[in-house]
């Protein structure tokens, strides 16, 4: 597309973004007209081109994202914004894992420091099956910013529960009392928060104490009952740590009814079934994982030992 008047590149970005404070917000048809309106004057400014992509998936005309998206990277392919709402598009939307993984470890290199570029990896290399390069992703990410709770729930679910004598070959015990400090406090200060107690309750596990475990486990549930990371938790405490297998699956049964697709409820449903000699049912259960994972490994394993 050929721009109907000579500009430079400055006054063209400049122009969008006064058209941006002002776009409209109630309906997307309207800002992809307004924004289409402006790049027949102005073709060439990448940020339009990056959220016309943004407008066109959030009304699901995936080929104009993606052809918006495109040119916007190849505007300004250094763009941290750009590179990582196509590489999102990529693994999101057209399953391309590998050429969104190359394109966000690319970036990484030249902004080694980028919150969002390290949980986006951190988000795909878990979804992907790779946990430990999901870790470390994240882990840095926590160290960037140690107060995001989002990332410090994802790190004690990938870290999960460890044995005690593991727990005390890598934290001296007055490193796991400064740990539990904070987490105290804020249970002084707010008896509900639900996060405190998850993690106080790994913390826990972490050393044995189960018992202690189990009742911050409870609490997380309880004052925060739709969030499925916590009732994971106290379902397999209650599996690993006191045999209650009965509990444990209504648990999973439950979380199941409300994230039909979660792949941790249905591998977990897919183990409770072959321990107890239900070999049809954990068939079901992961072939449902493999459904969803093809690339899973570790789930075809399992249905090969069943």
């Amino acid at each position: 597309m050929t721009a109907v008047v000579p500009y430079n590149q400055y006054e063209a970005q400049n122009a969008y973004q006064r058209l941006r404070a002002c776009l409209t917000r109630e309906s997307t048809e309207a800002a992809i007209t307004e924004i289409k309106t402006f790049l027949k004057m102005f073709s060439d400014v990448p940020l339009a081109h990056n959220d016309l992509g943004v407008l066109y998936h959030q009304a699901g005309n995936e080929l104009l994202a993606l052809a918006h998206y495109e040119k916007a990277n190849r505007l300004q392919p250094n763009n941290p914004t750009v590179v990582k709402n196509l590489a999102e598009f990529y693994f999101v939307v057209m399953g391309w894992n590998d050429d969104a993984i190359e394109m966000l470890t690319e970036l990484l290199n030249a902004w080694p420091d980028d919150f969002e570029i390290l949980t986006a990896l951190g988000n795909i290399s878990e979804k992907i099956g790779r946990p430990d390069e999901a870790r470390a992703f994240y882990r840095k990410a926590n160290q960037l910013e140690p107060d995001n709770a989002a990332v410090r729930e994802i790190l004690a679910r990938l870290d999960g529960p460890v044995s005690a004598a593991e727990y005390r070959q890598s934290v001296d015990l007055p490193q796991v009392d400064e740990e539990i400090a904070p987490l105290k406090r804020l249970l002084e200060q707010n008896p509900a928060n639900a996060l405190a107690h998850n993690n106080l309750g790994i913390i826990y596990t972490g050393r044995g104490e189960y018992e202690l475990a189990r009742v911050h486990h409870e609490q997380a549930v309880k004052y925060e009952p739709a969030n499925a990371m916590y009732r994971k938790n106290l379902a397999d405490l209650c599996y690993v740590a006191f045999g209650m297998t009965d509990d444990a699956v209504e648990m999973y049964v439950q979380l199941l009814k409300d994230y039909p697709n979660d792949v941790e409820v249905l591998t977990a449903l897919a183990i409770f079934s072959k321990a107890a000699e239900l070999k049809e049912q954990a068939r079901i259960f992961i072939n449902k994982v493999l459904t969803l994972q093809p690339w899973n490994t570790e789930a075809r394993t399992f249905l090969a030992g069943i």
